[in-house]
């Protein structure tokens, strides 16, 4: 497996799961809460004439920080910021 690299605000991931596709774009990082690392995110789709966008409805929601590894129930990462 490859090593994921640290979530960054504008990074886009996929979440590890094999019953459907999600997209989410960091949109924080640093947040503590019980002493762990929570990044902030918000789901995303690719729209090929635009890019990245959130979806209408999408809600802001916070994940812990040791889920961005690339394993199954976690994050995987797709791309950097442009």
């Amino acid at each position: 497996m490859v090593d994921q690299p640290k979530p960054v605000v504008g990074q886009i991931w996929r979440e590890v799961d094999p019953r459907f596709t999600r997209f989410v774009r960091v949109e924080s990082v640093g947040s503590f809460l019980r002493n762990e690392e929570v990044i902030g995110i918000r789901n995303v789709t690719n729209d090929p004439h635009v890019g990245w966008v959130s979806h209408g409805g999408a809600r802001f929601s916070r994940a812990n920080s040791k889920r961005f590894n690339g394993k199954r129930g976690g994050y995987a990462f797709v791309e950097e910021p442009y």
